[in-house]
């Protein structure tokens, strides 16, 4: 209850529904921590014109990249270009992934939420819903017929855009050829449907040594393990959460096919053919050490295996001689793959005070040859269609096997999630609910508490 709570003290407050001393009391009252709340009193003391010292000549841009090593020299690069381009200053604002939402909503709730803001999965909604976005609609213009499929969908509501795309990463089904062909399996002939999954994760683990997996599922409590699980959800036939275009949502995560997957996970624990309690990132370096056969994720890997195992994967060519990209594999009553329509995008604050500026940068990160080149290449495709499938400018870089893959196969299965201004509070509920499932509860019981959760956020 405290999550959902604090998220709701962000919605009220950026609202205008409440005011200092009641933010106070509330945000004490839901046991925030010293440090959060001395982080929100500072941002409620900050400047309320949204956009810092700088005028019209600075804009702030708060991101992940520069907090994270792999990335943050080419993003510097690339905010340095625009600053001699633009004869403007950039100040840049690096957060870790797994605190930006909760950054940027004290921040905004503050008065000085960052002109331009790195976004991903429910973000938009959750700042967009609010008021706390900027729409794009106007900006964006003939762009939207330049996209790959369901991009600009998840990052609108209500028929507003609130972020553009910015690098295009949905979760395909990666496999090791290697490993397939050291235990007598095709390595050019992944599993296409779930039977032949099952069939063959069986086959390896009575194969593989104890300290490898089959398969990897991302069982941690955060909401980008529900981005992962959801193609499997889709993929037994589940709709647990449905949305309508229009903020309406249809829930029963009772469902049959909801309930399917969820038992499949369980039962994927059991015969160890995942691993009971790894995140994400376990999972990669796993991967890279050839102890996890199968796993849902971007096309960022490519980068990550170079980076966890520089001795192994020198170059692309070497990933892809180790590993192959396809669709998710069809589930019962299925006639095709599915996967989550994941991708990174960018959103402008409605405070901002530099709204021209804030757009030139949105555009610059999303067309400039540097920063396509230079940096977005190790984060996903890139933004427009025309730029990379055959004839575009870039196409050469996406010319290998696992890109094509992507582009060509993944990318026209991307399905939104229900993405709404409360499906954040509602993925807390439903992590718990994976974890709890993977460690032996009752599926259909546990799934109809999960379903009375979700309602109750919902208000239904």
């Amino acid at each position: 209850m405290a999550n959902t709570e604090k998220s709701n003290i962000f919605q009220d407050i950026i609202q205008g529904k409440i005011g200092r001393r009641d933010l106070l009391t509330r945000a004490l009252m839901v046991g925030m921590t010293a440090g959060s709340l001395e982080a929100l009193l500072v941002a409620c003391g900050g400047d309320q014109g949204g956009s810092g010292g700088g005028g019209s000549t600075t804009v702030k841009y708060a991101n992940w990249a520069s907090a994270e090593s792999a990335t943050k020299t080419q993003i510097d690069q690339a905010l340095q270009g625009f600053e001699t381009q633009f004869k403007a200053k950039v100040e840049n604002i690096a957060i870790p992934f797994d605190n930006m939402l909760t950054q940027l909503q004290t921040m905004t709730t503050g008065g000085n939420p960052p002109d331009v803001m790195e976004l991903s999965g429910n973000w938009p909604y959750a700042l967009g819903g609010g008021g706390a976005l900027q729409s794009l609609n106007s900006y964006a213009g003939s762009w939207r017929n330049d996209a790959f499929t369901n991009t600009f969908e998840v990052g609108s509501y209500k028929g507003q855009v609130y972020a553009v795309p910015f690098s295009i990463s949905p979760h395909g089904f990666w496999y090791n050829k290697t490993i397939l062909q050291k235990y007598g399996l095709s390595p050019d002939k992944p599993p296409t449907t779930i039977d032949e999954l099952n069939s063959v994760m069986e086959e390896l683990r009575a194969k593989l040594p104890a300290n490898a997996h089959p398969i990897g599922i991302d069982i941690s409590k955060t909401e980008y393990a529900l981005v992962g699980f959801w193609p499997w959800i889709w993929t037994f036939g589940g709709d647990p959460m449905h949305e309508d275009n229009q903020g309406n949502i249809t829930i029963n995560w009772a469902d049959d096919g909801t309930v399917k997957a969820f038992q499949w996970l369980q039962d994927a624990v059991k015969k160890n053919w995942t691993p009971p309690d790894q995140a994400i990132k376990a999972e990669r370096q796993l991967m890279s050490t050839d102890q996890m056969v199968f796993k849902l994720d971007g096309p960022y890997l490519t980068g990550i295996l170079q980076s966890d195992n520089p001795s192994v994967y020198k170059s692309v060519a070497d990933v892809n001689t180790h590993w192959g990209v396809t669709t998710t594999p069809v589930g019962p009553g299925q006639s095709a793959p599915v996967t989550c329509a994941d991708i990174h995008n960018l959103g402008m604050s409605a405070n901002s005070n530099n709204k021209d500026l804030a757009w030139k940068l949105i555009d610059y990160l999303t067309s400039n040859k540097q920063v396509l080149t230079n940096y977005l290449v190790t984060e996903g495709v890139f933004p427009h269609k025309s730029q990379v499938t055959s004839g575009g400018p870039y196409a050469n870089l996406f010319s290998d096997d696992i890109s094509q893959a992507f582009i060509n196969k993944v990318f026209p299965t991307m399905r939104p999630p229900a993405y709404h201004p409360k499906y954040s509070q509602a993925a807390t509920y439903v992590v718990t609910a994976l974890q709890d499932i993977a460690g032996g509860a009752n599926v259909p019981k546990r799934l109809a508490q999960l379903n009375t959760d979700v309602k109750t956020v919902f208000g239904q």
